[in-house]
């Protein structure tokens, strides 16, 4: 009975919260609920209404892939993905939408060599035309590791990259590969590309591909080489970013300045400009101390000197580094730890707002009396850092949003968020936990909230909305377990700006998706 007036309480508080101060924001419009796939990979929206996903399932000897499609959160056809292209037997390595088309990548390896396939799929998930060869390579003798490739698709869906690994097994270099191709699936630049570092020292922390066809990818290279998840990012020895466009050559240019070094970044851009942003310390460095950004102009193809700003000394006063709760290795002697870029935006006035959120796994090694050993991985998604930089270089403002999400051996499957950007605002949905919040729905505050959990009693998602031009932020409950009746997967969750829409997924003992329309 109490926690069914709770729920009426906070339904109430939204309703004439809003009804005085504004209009009630967008809601879900949860579909009916569907068959349990815990391995479902992606929700891929296409129209109003319109998604696919795409899973494994064990259901025989061979794990298989199967496409689904929902309209309005029912699903309306599920459909096995057949490995085989011209007859032959391939291995499935990606499904994705491009230009609004449902397509699937292959390999074929034999012997020394590897064909990558384009293969379209119209909306009952059969295939349509024949398949494109998109790259054909050799790797080295004996070389049995699986094939690396990724693809990635420009803002507006108008270019596509496939960049895959060529391995180098005597060399020390390893080289890459890939190929731009247009919405008319013509090519626009593909070769190889050699990155100049120790392979085993070198890592690509980004790839963006931009609606003109440029490529970039952010590579960071180590001092000596990490063997585990979590990287060290005091062993960063710097930070290059390569730049590949359909009418010029490969160009290469090192972000680190006056001994300063660059951590995680990002890439994104417009019609008219690349931003590079991310996090930098100095040589004695674990955490990062501030952030950095560069833009590339393609107009006159320059990339600007770098530019490093300080985290306000507001931000860091709020830790205490004294602490020894597991949640401080977010600060380590006043430096942020291991952020990770979700959005990015470009705004019309010239100035960006950039989303990070704080990442990170540790492992727990334990032997029981019986000399068993066991590894332990503990995920870890806390708070989000939001800030606007504007025209002049300088913070416009900064804001940190506390969260806590922890969970053990499930690869974080149900922390992290999902945002988006309408009317000036930039709203972002988080799993969060009840005791954070009164019971009015309002947050209470506080330097460590609860962490999320999974106990329907104390589960909720919670809704951040961010104003663009002053960071003015509320925080709110926005759906606690009985109005969804599932744990939301921001993960899955999605966002599709040509139709303003957010498909949601959701799961407990039947999967359920919801989509929330924005203008």
């Amino acid at each position: 009975m109490k926690k069914v007036l709770w729920f009426f309480q906070v339904s109430f508080f939204l309703f004439l919260n809003n009804f005085l101060f504004g209009q009630l924001p967008p809601q879900i419009d949860w579909g009916p609920d569907n068959l349990l796939r815990s391995n479902t990979l992606a929700v891929l929206p296409k129209d109003n209404g319109v998604f696919f996903t795409f899973h494994y399932t064990n259901s025989s000897l061979m794990p298989s892939t199967k496409i689904s499609r929902f309209e309005n959160g029912k699903e309306v056809l599920s459909k096995r993905i057949e490995p085989r292209i011209n007859q032959k037997m391939v291995t499935l390595e990606d499904v994705f939408l491009f230009s609004n088309r449902l397509f699937g990548l292959f390999s074929d390896k034999i012997g020394a060599g590897v064909t990558l396939y384009l293969q379209e799929y119209d909306d009952d998930a059969d295939p349509l035309g024949s398949a494109l060869v998109v790259a054909s390579y050799v790797v080295p003798k004996g070389w049995s590791r699986n094939v690396l490739v990724t693809t990635r698709v420009s803002p507006k869906s108008n270019f596509l990259v496939v960049d895959y690994l060529i391995p180098a097994k005597k060399e020390t270099y390893d080289r890459f590969g890939y190929n731009i191709l247009n919405d008319q699936l013509t090519s626009v630049r593909e070769g190889e590309y050699e990155i100049p570092y120790d392979s085993k020292l070198s890592v690509v922390e980004a790839r963006h591909v931009t609606d003109r066809g440029d490529y970039f990818l952010g590579v960071s290279v180590f001092s000596k080489a990490y063997y585990s998840t979590w990287k060290d990012f005091g062993l960063v020895d710097k930070s290059v970013l390569f730049h590949m466009s359909p009418g010029d050559s490969l160009r290469m240019y090192e972000l680190d300045l006056d001994q300063r070094k660059v951590y995680n970044f990002a890439i994104y851009s417009n019609d008219s400009t690349a931003i590079i942003t991310g996090t930098w310390g100095d040589e004695d460095s674990k955490g990062a101390k501030g952030v950095f950004y560069t833009a590339f102009t393609f107009s006159s193809a320059e990339l600007k000197l770098p530019q490093f700003l300080d985290f306000p000394p507001e931000l860091l006063a709020l830790e205490n580094t004294n602490s020894d709760d597991i949640y401080n290795y977010q600060n380590v002697n006043g430096e942020l730890l291991n952020y990770a870029f979700r959005n990015i935006l470009l705004l019309p006035d010239g100035s960006f707002t950039v989303l990070a959120e704080q990442y990170y796994i540790y492992e727990v090694n334990s032997t029981d009396s019986r000399g068993m050993s066991q590894i332990t991985n503990y995920y870890n998604y806390n708070d989000c850092i939001v800030y606007s930089i504007g025209t002049s270089g300088v913070f416009n403002w900064f804001k940190k949003i506390n969260k806590k999400q922890e969970s053990v051996n499930d690869f974080g499957q149900y922390s992290s968020l999902v945002s988006y950007a309408s009317k000036g605002s930039l709203v972002i949905f988080f799993n969060d936990n009840v005791q954070n919040y009164d019971v009015l729905g309002a947050y209470k505050g506080g330097r460590i909230p609860y962490s999320n959990s999974l106990r329907y009693k104390d589960y909720c998602l919670a809704r951040v909305q961010i104003d663009l031009d002053n960071g003015d932020t509320q925080r709110n409950l926005f759906s606690p377990y009985d109005a969804i009746g599932a744990f939301v997967c921001l993960k899955l969750s999605s966002v599709n700006y040509k139709s303003h829409q957010v498909i949601f997924a959701a799961s407990n003992k039947r999967d359920k998706y919801g989509v929330l329309r924005f203008e």
